[in-house]
């Protein structure tokens, strides 16, 4: 049991048996007298009447009926104490020490400020690392203890390695320098992996409260945290000093980085649209902020080059400016005024005028690309009744200058005379194949499917597919059930939904009164989709998100189908069926086209916040469904992304749909996919995108950024000499750049309260090991118990003795 609660960390070193005799003793003294006497007198009482029976007989046998006899009455006396043997096995548990090592990507930085501008300096992980690696400190403590190394950003994970305890040292008083040159028969560890500073956020207090409840007991002997001490989310640091107090296991904490102020000048965001229309005058807003540098000037510069052009971008703008309070951005607008069609690369980059040394030149630079193009996108609005959402809706695509909207409303009466803010308003779907394929997107608001003409479900399927049309469906309460319950003619509208519709659960649902909002539950793939991001800084929208109060109801699912994605889920728990929660928000891949679903018509109750974030997602939802049409440079394939930007650490996800020669659906199990680090070289390993078993022609993959900066990723099209190619911007993001410098007093105190020390760097390999004790103990494990009375030579003794008493009476003519 105690080797599986701490992952085998309390395994035991060595084992010896103990056996130990025991008896039923009297424990009190008034018990030794009322046994005793009562023995005693049994005794005294049995050989006075022997001796008197047996007064006429010779000593030889009243001896041997006397031994007899009182052979019995001991043989009974031991009896009554059992006697029994314990056979015990004795174990030894031994000390146990955890070092957590903090993985975010604040560690990145400088361990300290140079001194000069030509000195290099180790980042905070290297100088980790070399203190793990290059030091006796690993090597001190398992003298005592077993050692686990843990790591942690916005997680526990761990352990990567366990260093069991070394009982050569015990006997030999030479000792070796560095865990790598011990031959001590562990895994071998990729020290740059472990501690490759990737994470996006640090909850420090979070992370060494869940290791405390993991490995608490009586063997911990305490938890030694290398870290730079900045805690930016997660529950207070106290929780976890409280808990280790609690449970006898100081924190010696190991102060990584500078502490002094650092100057630091960033590019905090940059905010552009995606696509313009030629002729439509966009801002480039640019966001600065600073450390170190309040009162001084900085220079933004703003770049640009026609993308896929190699030659150094040319400034087309700049614009000089006085740096606010620390931390507090400073906003810079560059207006543009777009001419030509085709794709623009913008750099922003800023710098102080005297070139000043900072933490980091990473964050002074970022990356835009924008699409102008001749034509609007084109978004057929359906609705089979004016619910909010589509009101909102088609006002905000009406406004967009870079969208044309044409208006279908269901319910509306033929002939009457309506007014709709559309480019064109119509009384019945698109019939001919050259009107209705011109659309890009269609957004779709709980239409009535049964009301469209004969032929169009099937055209709107083709165009999807094939044609790379993108859709979003709303589900509703009237006419989603109705087509949750068809068959037949509406198959290739449902096989467009990513998830399994419901009809005999919406009266079930939807009998009470909705009287609360419930929050939406986003998943991984949710927390990362571009169009759900309704800030430029991820953290951001997710604190936007959380602070959204949520939907009452939602469409009732049977779960999702294969290939898609869910983004979100509704929370309601009166909702769960079988499958789970409903399913909120959800998509997938039709061919070439991408399905949108969202499971609510109560989106609009995000406007509540701010009418931006609503608008924002809209335009991105719709942008990201049509992507695939504006991007269709070749008819043998389509790179499709989940977004342009990224955090460092993040996973790109890579889509892409490709044809053979003939046109068909690419039948291969593999396709090569090309991948540029921002400094131009190729990704090692190569990218290989493997068949999605669900889509035919269909090839995903993915990868993950580890540099700042621009990477381009290039899919060849077999066969061909053309290629798909996108491009992703990596930017550090703000919540790790904020809090820079070490937080000594956090660590300072985080050690204090759990009755543990606070060291810097240099000392941590000299003093820890002395100040961990060893907790090992020893412990017994009940094996045998052997009762030693009750075997059956006992029982055939005593009925010896009786019987041989008894042949002797009656020879000797006794009674």
């Amino acid at each position: 049991m105690w080797e599986q609660f701490a992952g085998g960390l309390l395994a035991a070193d060595s084992t010896s048996l103990v056996m130990t005799p025991e008896y039923d003793f009297p424990m009190h003294a008034w018990q030794w007298v009322l046994y005793g006497g009562g023995f005693v007198a049994a005794f005294a009482v049995t050989i006075y009447f022997y001796l008197r029976d047996s007064k006429e007989l010779s000593r030889f046998w009243r001896a041997w009926l006397l031994v007899l006899r009182l052979s019995v009455l001991a043989a009974l006396v031991v009896i009554a104490i059992n006697p029994r043997q314990r056979t015990q096995k004795v174990s030894y548990r031994p000390s146990r020490v955890a070092v957590l090592v903090d993985t975010s990507l604040s560690m990145r930085y400088p361990e300290r400020m140079p001194q000069q501008d030509s000195e290099v300096v180790a980042s905070r992980t290297e100088a980790v690392q070399e203190l793990l690696t290059q030091s006796t400190l690993i090597e001190e403590l398992r003298e005592k203890h077993d050692v686990s190394l843990y790591t942690f950003d916005s997680q526990l994970e761990g352990p990567h390695q366990v260093f069991r305890r070394d009982f050569r040292t015990e006997s030999n008083a030479e000792s070796t320098t560095g865990i790598e040159s011990d031959p001590s028969g562990e895994k071998s560890l990729d020290w740059d992996e472990v501690l490759r500073a990737r994470g996006l956020e640090t909850r420090l207090g979070e992370t060494v409260l869940n290791l405390v409840r993991q490995l608490g007991g009586k063997t911990l002997s305490g938890i030694v945290l290398l870290s730079d001490g900045a805690a930016n989310s997660g529950i207070d640091p106290d929780s976890a000093a409280n808990a280790a107090r609690a449970a006898n296991a100081r924190i010696l904490t190991v102060g990584v980085g500078s502490v002094e102020q650092p100057v630091n000048l960033q590019l905090a965001s940059l905010q552009a649209p995606t696509d313009v229309f030629v002729g439509d005058q966009y801002e480039i807003s640019a966001f600065v902020r600073s450390q170190g540098l309040e009162g001084r000037n900085a220079i933004v510069e703003l770049q640009m080059r026609a993308e896929g052009e190699e030659l150094a971008p040319a400034i087309v703008a700049s614009e000089e400016i006085l740096l606010a309070k620390d931390g507090l951005p400073t906003e810079v607008k560059f207006r543009r005024d777009p001419v030509d069609t085709g794709s623009v690369e913008y750099f922003v980059e800023v710098k102080t005028p005297d070139q000043i040394r900072e933490l980091s030149m990473d964050d002074n630079r970022s990356r835009k690309t924008i699409h102008v193009i001749d034509r609007k996108l084109r978004v057929l609005l359906i609705a089979g009744g004016p619910m909010r959402d589509y009101r909102f809706v088609r006002n905000m695509l009406y406004r967009h200058s870079a969208v044309e909207v044409d208006i279908w409303l269901q319910s509306a009466d033929r002939g009457a005379a309506i007014s709709q803010e559309s480019d064109r308003l119509l009384m019945r779907f698109p019939e001919k194949r050259e009107d209705f394929f011109n659309y890009d997107v269609v957004v779709a608001f709980d239409p009535d499917w049964q009301n469209f003409p004969p032929n169009s479900v099937e055209m709107l399927a083709e165009w999807v597919y094939r044609d790379s049309g993108g859709v979003i469906l709303v589900a509703g309460e009237v006419n989603t059930p109705k087509l949750a319950s068809a068959a037949g003619e509406m198959e290739p509208i449902l096989d467009l939904y990513p998830v399994v519709l419901n009809s005999y659960l919406l009266d079930l649902q939807f009998q009470d009164k909705a009287e609360q909002a419930w929050p939406i539950e986003f998943t991984r793939d949710g927390s990362n989709a571009g169009f759900l991001q309704l800030a430029d800084d991820p953290l951001h929208s997710t604190e936007t998100w959380e602070r959204f109060g949520g939907v009452y109801r939602c469409y009732p699912t049977g779960g999702s189908k294969a290939g898609a994605t869910i983004f979100a889920n509704f929370t309601d728990p009166r909702t769960q069926t079988e499958h789970g929660q409903p399913i909120l928000i959800a998509s997938q891949f039709y061919g070439s086209g991408r399905i949108l679903y969202i499971g609510t018509g109560e989106l609009w109750r995000l406007r509540s916040i701010d009418e931006e974030y609503y608008d924002r997602f809209w335009t991105k939802a719709v942008r990201d469904v049509g992507q695939s049409r504006l991007k269709r440079g070749t008819n043998r394939g389509t790179l499709l992304m989940e977004r342009n930007q990224y955090v460092l650490g993040q996973t790109v996800r890579v889509r892409g749909q490709l044809r053979d020669p003939q046109f068909n659906d690419l039948t291969e199990e593999t396709a090569k996919m090309e991948v540029y680090d921002p400094t131009g070289k190729p990704m090692i390993p190569a990218r290989v995108l493997t068949a999605d078993p669900n889509r035919t022609g269909q090839y995903v993959g993915d990868f993950r950024v580890s540099q700042t900066g621009v990477y381009k990723i290039v899919l060849p099209i077999p066969d061909s000499s053309d290629e798909l190619i996108e491009k992703i911007d990596v930017t550090l993001p703000n919540l790790e750049s904020d809090q820079s410098r070490q937080n000594i007093q956090l660590l300072r105190k985080l050690a204090e309260d759990s009755q543990g020390t606070y060291f810097p760097l240099e000392l941590a390999a000299k003093e820890i090991p002395g100040r961990l004790p060893n907790r090992g103990e020893e412990y017994l494990v009940d094996e045998r118990l052997r009762t030693l009375w009750d075997r059956q030579w006992v029982m055939l003794l005593l009925v010896a003795f009786l019987s041989t008493e008894w042949l002797t009476r009656k020879l000797l003519k006794l009674a």
